[in-house]
């Protein structure tokens, strides 16, 4: 009996050290999976820093009376003509004062956009803003929620200083407007909250009083007034952020581009 306890001891004691052995194989191959990842992270860094900026792009922020977000704007050849307009009037200073005049948000079955760049506010007076050459239409990239898109009249080359916010997918826009940069938004930069309250202000035909272009037109309050109305008090072209931030942003999947399929 004094045998066979000891070997039945012996065999236990051996299928016990086994098994912290594997325990042992398997933390120790999960610790260098997951330092072989940040190494490779870090790697992608270095290499990011020390090669320039991963893609030429350009940031700009919207300050407006219900927060602040930043847009990044799509600086591929094929937009570049789009891209360029748009930075033409932030640099003129003529998105200062302008406003958000439509908000197609109240019909659930139509477009869900809100749209500005058209319209400044000169004292107590909505006049259009002043306008360069109109542009040819580029549209490569898709009406997806969260991109800002060149607005226009029925003339497909007609766009100007007017923009939009795609508040939902439109894609059934896809084709016909141009889509050149998408909002910003990260834990740390939260911006589509911004835009989902320009969405939540309810919308008004003020045509009647002040003319066809503000059927619906977004108003915090009910009234004609100054402080009703869904200011953008600026838009700036602001520092593109560190490699190290776009790469941590690409690992995480937070910057996707969704081009048009034919």
């Amino acid at each position: 009996m004094g045998i066979k306890f000891l070997v039945r001891a012996a065999l236990l004691l051996k299928m016990s050290i086994l098994r912290m052995i594997r325990k042992f194989l398997n933390a120790a191959k999960s610790i260098a999976a997951q330092r072989l990842t940040s190494a490779l992270v870090i790697l992608a860094c270095w290499l990011a820093v020390a090669s320039g900026p991963l893609t030429a792009a350009t940031f700009v922020r919207f300050d407006t009376n219900l927060g602040t977000f930043d847009v990044e704007l799509y600086d591929v050849p094929q937009m570049e003509s789009t891209v360029a307009n748009f930075i033409n009037y932030v640099d003129a200073g003529l998105y200062v004062n302008t406003i958000i005049h439509r908000s197609t948000t109240y019909n659930p079955a139509g477009i869900q956009i809100v749209q500005g760049g058209g319209f400044v506010l000169q004292g107590t007076m909505l006049n259009p803003v002043a306008t360069f050459s109109p542009i040819s239409l580029q549209a490569i990239y898709s009406n997806v929620r969260g991109t800002i898109a060149m607005a226009r009249t029925a003339d497909p080359n007609s766009a100007t200083s007017g923009w939009y916010f795609n508040v939902t997918d439109n894609t059934a826009l896809d084709g016909n407007y141009a889509v050149f940069g998408s909002v910003v938004n990260t834990t740390e930069n939260p911006g589509m909250l911004v835009i989902d309250a320009m969405a939540a202000v309810p919308s008004y035909d003020t045509s009647p009083q002040l003319g066809g272009s503000f059927s619906e037109l977004p108003l915090t309050a009910p009234s004609l007034e100054i402080g009703s109305l869904v200011m953008i008090n600026s838009v700036t072209v602001v520092p593109e952020p560190s490699a190290l931030v776009m790469v941590g942003l690409a690992g995480l999947g937070l910057a996707t581009r969704r081009v048009r399929r034919s």
